[in-house]
């Protein structure tokens, strides 16, 4: 098994991969999976910072957890950049959404921010926008392969 983190940022992915139509399951689970306009519209999924706190529950100590999981919307730059990005995020937001506990791994995943932005860094102009999923889970101290 894996870090409860590890599972949850793979089933988010699993999820935005069949909920969002409009990336035709071009979801990367890297930070730093080469863009290129044969690969766009895209996301990637990836764990940003992570908090933790003790918390007893019953006679086992428990850790509460809060990940940042970061997604990113990348597309083309055209003359519809902002109704592109809009459109993916929508579907985004409705898949996770629809998985509220991440398959029960999570108490729950909110979107706590999204920045979009332009870049003509890569071979194609392209915009971005970061979405920012707060999720609130729980592993014993002792067990971080399984959530509580």
């Amino acid at each position: 098994m894996a870090h409860v983190r590890k599972q949850i940022r793979d089933r988010m992915s699993s999820t935005l991969i069949s909920g969002v139509a409009l990336v035709s399951s071009r979801v990367y689970t890297s930070r730093t999976y080469p863009m290129t306009t044969s690969n766009l519209p895209a996301l990637t999924v990836y764990a940003g910072s992570e908090t933790s706190s003790l918390v007893t529950i019953g006679i086992s100590k428990t850790l509460q957890r809060t990940l940042s999981v970061n997604v990113d919307v990348y597309a083309r730059a055209t003359s519809n950049l902002d109704d592109d990005i809009d459109a993916i995020t929508v579907q985004v937001e409705e898949a996770i959404a629809a998985d509220f506990t991440v398959n029960g791994l999570a108490k729950e995943a909110l979107l706590t921010s999204t920045d979009i932005e332009y870049s003509g860094e890569a071979e194609q102009q392209i915009g971005i926008a970061h979405m920012v999923y707060d999720v609130l889970y729980h592993t014993s101290i002792a067990d971080v392969e399984t959530a509580k």
